[in-house]
This record gives C-alpha cells, sequence and structure tokens, in this order.
C-alpha cells in the first residue's frame, strides 16, 4: 500500500491515488492505468488499450465534472535562441495531445483537450504578454516556458494568479521556491553545475575559462561550474583554477570583442601552464553559434578543449556547416544535458518527432509530453478544471507516472529532484554532421561513463 499525506487533498481523490496503478507495470516496462470511481447507478465499466498506456479500466461516473474544450497553453521559444527546442517541443506537446484526446474518446469521456500555444521568443517580456494572453482566454495550466529568465519574468504573475506552470527545462536554481506555483520538470544547475566540472576535469583541464550568458540561468550554472570545479581541485589538491573570463549580454548578435578577450585569457594560461591543462567552459543557448564563428578566428581557441552545456546540446546551426561542425569535434565540444529515463514511450515520442523533423528531440521535448500527460491524469483525478486541486495532487501523480522521461519525483521546490547526464558532441557519422552521446555523467557516483564509440575516437 503507497501512503498519501497530502495537505488539503479531498479523502476521494487520495482514494483514487491509492487506486490508480500507475507503477504497476515496472517489470515489464510500460505503464497500467486504472483508475476506479464510486459507482453509480448509471454508471459503466469501460476497458479500452490506449496509445500511451497499456490497459485502461475506467468506472465513468454518470455526470463528469469536466465538459467539451478543456484548454491548455504552451509557451515555446519558437523563434529566437532556444527556437530548435521550441520546434521539438512542439511536436511532442501536439503528439501527446493527439494521444490524450485518443484516450479520452476511447473512454467514452465528454471532454478533450485543446493546446493553445504561444511563441515565447525566448525572450521575457513576450512570455510575460503571451501568458497573460492566455491567461485572458481563462487558461489556467501553462507548460513553458522553456528558458529560466522567462519563467522569472512570468513568475510573479503566475503566482498571483493561480496559473499553474510546468518548465520543462528551465534550471536556475534561484528558481528552486517551495509553494509557488511553478513545476520544473528538470533538475536544477545544482547539479549540471558538477556533472559540466567533473567533464572538465576528466578531459584533463585544471584551468578553466568561463564564457557565460549574462542572465538568471547563465549566472546561476557558472556560479554552480565554478564552485563544483574548485572542489575537485580542493579535494585532489591539485593547483587549478576556475577564471570568470567572459560574462556576455543575451542580447548580443555578434561576438569578435568577446573572441578576441577570451582568446587573449587562453594564450597566457596555455603559456603558463601548456595547453592540455587549459579548457573552456561555454555556457550559452543558440548564440554560442555566432560565438564560435567568432573562435574560429583565434587558433588557439581550437587547440584546447571546451565544455557546454543544456542550452547548447542538440542546437541544429551547430551541425549544418561543417566548418562549424568540425571545430566542435576538434575541441571536443561535450554538452551535459539531462539523460531520459528508460521507458518504451522514450523511442516512441523520439521516433514521431524524428520523422516530423529529421532529427532526434533534445530530452526537455519528453519532458513537454509528460508534462501534458500529468496534467491531464491530475485533472482526471480532480474532474474539474481547478488549478489549486491539480496543484495539490500533481506530486503525488507524478510519483506514480511513467512518461517519456521515464519515472521520476519532484523535491519541494516542485523541480525534478534527481538525474544523470549525457554528453552530446557534433560528429560525423556516415559522411554527414550530427549530434551524438559521447557518454553519461552519473550523479550517485561523480563518474562518466564513455561510450565505446567515444574512446576509439579518442584514442
Amino acid at each position: 500500500m503507497i501512503s498519501v499525506k497530502m495537505k488539503g487533498v479531498s479523502r476521494a481523490v487520495a482514494a483514487a491515488l491509492l487506486v490508480i496503478g500507475l507503477i504497476i507495470g515496472i517489470a515489464i516496462g510500460y505503464v497500467v492505468v486504472s483508475t476506479t470511481a464510486p459507482p453509480t447507478p448509471a454508471a459503466a465499466t469501460v476497458t479500452v488499450t490506449a496509445t500511451v498506456v497499456s490497459t485502461v479500466t475506467q468506472t465513468a461516473p454518470a455526470a463528469p465534472g469536466l465538459r467539451g474544450e478543456v484548454p491548455i497553453g504552451a509557451l515555446l521559444p519558437l523563434t529566437g535562441v532556444l527556437s530548435s527546442y521550441g520546434e521539438n517541443d512542439k511536436v511532442a506537446l501536439e503528439f501527446a495531445e493527439k494521444e490524450i484526446n485518443e484516450w479520452l474518446k476511447a473512454r467514452g469521456e465528454e471532454w478533450y483537450i485543446k493546446l493553445y500555444i504561444e511563441d515565447s521568443a525566448t525572450d521575457p517580456k513576450t512570455a510575460l504578454d503571451k501568458l497573460m494572453t492566455l491567461h485572458g482566454k481563462g487558461i489556467k495550466f501553462i507548460i513553458g516556458p522553456m528558458s529560466s529568465a522567462e519563467v522569472s519574468e512570468i513568475k510573479s504573475y503566475a503566482d498571483a494568479n493561480e496559473i499553474l506552470v510546468i518548465s520543462q527545462s528551465s534550471t536556475s536554481p534561484a528558481l528552486a521556491i517551495e509553494e509557488d506555483w511553478i513545476f520544473r520538470y528538470v533538475t536544477t544547475d545544482l547539479i549540471q553545475g558538477p556533472a559540466a566540472a567533473r567533464v572538465a576535469y576528466t578531459q584533463g583541464i585544471r584551468y578553466l575559462v568561463q564564457i557565460w550568458r549574462g542572465d538568471t540561468w547563465g549566472d546561476g550554472l557558472a556560479r554552480a561550474t565554478r564552485e563544483a570545479f574548485l572542489n575537485i581541485l580542493k579535494k585532489t589538491g591539485e593547483p587549478g583554477d576556475v577564471i570568470e573570463g567572459v560574462r556576455y549580454d543575451p542580447a548580443a548578435k555578434e561576438f569578435s570583442a568577446e573572441a578576441a578577450k577570451l582568446a587573449s585569457l587562453v594564450t597566457d594560461l596555455v603559456n603558463k601552464y601548456g595547453k592540455d591543462k587549459v579548457g573552456i567552459d561555454a555556457i550559452g543557448f543558440e548564440e554560442m553559434i555566432a560565438f564560435i564563428t567568432a573562435a574560429k578566428a583565434y587558433p588557439i581557441l581550437s587547440e584546447v578543449k571546451w565544455v557546454g552545456s543544456d542550452g547548447t546540446a542538440g542546437v541544429s546551426g551547430l551541425v549544418k556547416e561543417a566548418e562549424l561542425a568540425e571545430f566542435c569535434m576538434k575541441i571536443q565540444f561535450l554538452n551535459p544535458i539531462v539523460t531520459p529515463g528508460v521507458s518504451p514511450h522514450t523511442e516512441k515520442v523520439k521516433n514521431y518527432v524524428r520523422e516530423k523533423l529529421g532529427r532526434d528531440p533534445e530530452p526537455y521535448a519528453y519532458n513537454s509530453y509528460d508534462a501534458l500527460w500529468t496534467i491531464v491524469i491530475a485533472l482526471d483525478l480532480v474532474d474539474k478544471y481547478d488549478s489549486k486541486a491539480v496543484k495539490a495532487i500533481l506530486p503525488e501523480v507524478v510519483k506514480r507516472y511513467m512518461g517519456a522521461s521515464g519515472f521520476f519525483e519532484l523535491d519541494k521546490a516542485g523541480d525534478r529532484a534527481y538525474a544523470d547526464y549525457e554528453l552530446w558532441i557534433p560528429w560525423r557519422v556516415d559522411g554527414k554532421y550530427d549530434w551524438r552521446i559521447a557518454g553519461i555523467w552519473r550523479g550517485a557516483t561523480d563518474t562518466v561513463e564513455w561510450a565505446d564509440w567515444w574512446l576509439q575516437a579518442t584514442k
């Protein structure tokens, strides 16, 4: 028996959560959802096979509280410096919407969901404006926005108006706040920072020069990486340092001055300690394409290793042009990003996105898919369009759910509690350039497990 202790949750909903067998399919690799509502004289039991879940048994009440269209909003960066991610996540959400409505129809429900997707342009002010637009339509559930700067901008409005927000990719530790209306289906940079630091150290780097996007996210990740790297050096007793090199304007489009400064810093360090001991920690979004383009003008910057972040993992612009991809290969530009858990739904979503866009999605697309499903499951349980009621049970729903990002739990701040990180790198595959996974950082042991192909390629 699973105990449910949730403040403000009705006995009926708590009982439903105990019955909803969302985890009994673990041993065979899929989820069986069995939701039983109290029978009424006009109730009928329907058993169907759904796409996302295997066997669904539902005792439907004669007069359900939800009817007709149930709106859910999404704030996605369809333009701007996270547009590659926004495109992926839009496709994943539309796939989830299709599956969910098929599931609801098969159960004989009288309600369906409709997605209202707005382009946040990866811009905080635009994100707030679009949130207000969605709220004006009566929408109380939002997936996204993706960047921490956007989440920071919309937070006060969401909190004041009891709008439940699930960000699939915001990682700033500054936004880990208990009892607010922001949930994040990703771990914070207090975990990504140590991952990047360990990768840099494992690559032989002892003097790490940082360049980073000057916003809530970039500042937080730079700090977390810096502290973790210095802690490694302290534990090992080795000489080394982290150099705060270049904090750049998020609105910048051209980086010749920043690249020149970085080259000067790296040259001085290489002259003192050698190329093998010096590396670059590059923290940014798609503007890193322009930064790397500027960096190519300085040979010294191609002679040291670089470590990236989740903001550049999977960015399509880094594998479209041969010169950029070759540069990334030469500097061994490894980018940590949360790895999805093992689930049959992961491959299903990946294949759907690849079919639509011709590329694999970044892991946050799986979080978007799961965000929509968990909202709908919670709505089904509370049987009303009530953000406060959904907020009260969402952590328990998540705990019993297996989706495209695997099993996970939320911590006290409503953020994903733990994760490992894949190491993505642009590479030449069958004569073409694409992103490959070179290894995985294991959070439990703070170690890197390299893929066999990577070990062979870097002999």
